[in-house]
């Protein structure tokens, strides 16, 4: 089972990164900051993976959220955007 990132669920839908944010803020499905709404966790198709980095600026860890689609979750945004994928696009991207 594979995990993409929003940019690598876009490619695999064919739609430019930019594009695809926007649509998923027109749905709800992030908020306008780009973060997971959170009617939207738990269901199995997107979940924040959280992460962090070493900030010299401020000598100290900055921490942050990167949004991940599940395989099932592909497919749900391909339906919810009204996208047909081929089974040769899920794999282009992986």
């Amino acid at each position: 089972m594979t995990n993409r990132t929003l940019d690598e669920t876009a490619a695999v839908l064919g739609l430019k990164p930019r594009k695809f944010r926007t649509r998923l803020r027109e749905l709800k499905v992030l908020t306008q900051s780009g973060d997971l709404a959170s009617q939207h966790r738990d269901r199995g198709y997107l979940f924040s993976d959280t992460r962090s980095r070493w900030n010299d600026h401020i000598r100290g860890y900055s921490h942050y959220a990167v949004v991940i689609v599940t395989e099932k979750g592909v497919e749900w945004l391909a339906k919810q955007l009204g996208i047909g994928i081929k089974a040769q696009n899920k794999d282009a991207a992986a």
